[in-house]
């Protein structure tokens, strides 16, 4: 009776001996589940952009579309089709992120303080002692920073993940 040997089968390439691809696309997913949240309270409190909020839903999704689609080649068995949407929907969200980080980091840069406000009426035992430093549009003005910080933040992890996952799908997808 003859061994049967099975054919290895061409698994996702990995870059270095410590990435994890099927990690990489986890955080991925998460970065565009993070960018799909921040959407929410981005089209409450930006007023300098009104419509700002759908890139960060768009690219999200985008991002958690890359995530997901390297997710399932790791996790089927190869296919070439599947290999190329992955080449493609990496390329693309590393490309939306891209944009995506210039525009955020532009407007990180030319954010401008409004007008000083008013002063504040004497406190009495309704407001807190933090309250009285600083007036509602000011708190609501720094609370948009934060969140466009933070969009700039995940926006720079999905373009490091997208570079290195588009890397590695584009070279498993030539030794094929």
């Amino acid at each position: 009776m003859a061994s049967e040997e099975a054919a290895p089968e061409p698994r996702f390439h990995r870059l270095f001996s410590w990435f994890d691809p099927e990690s990489a696309a986890v955080v991925t997913i998460l970065l565009g589940l993070f960018q799909v949240l921040l959407s929410a309270p981005l089209a409450h409190i930006d007023q300098s952009l009104p419509k700002l909020f759908i890139l960060s839903l768009f690219l999200g999704i985008l991002i958690m579309a890359g995530g997901s689609l390297t997710m399932a080649n790791l996790r089927n068995p190869p296919n070439k089709l599947l290999l190329q949407g992955c080449v493609c929907s990496n390329l693309a969200g590393l490309l939306g992120a891209l944009l995506a980080f210039c525009l955020y980091f532009y407007i990180l840069i030319t954010h401008q303080q409004g007008p000083p406000c008013k002063a504040l009426p004497e406190p009495n035992y309704y407001y807190y002692h933090h309250l009285q430093d600083q007036c509602p549009s000011e708190k609501l003005a720094d609370y948009s920073w934060v969140v466009k910080l933070l969009l700039v933040l995940y926006d720079s992890g999905a373009v490091v993940m997208h570079c290195l996952l588009s890397v590695c799908a584009f070279k498993t997808l030539h030794t094929e």
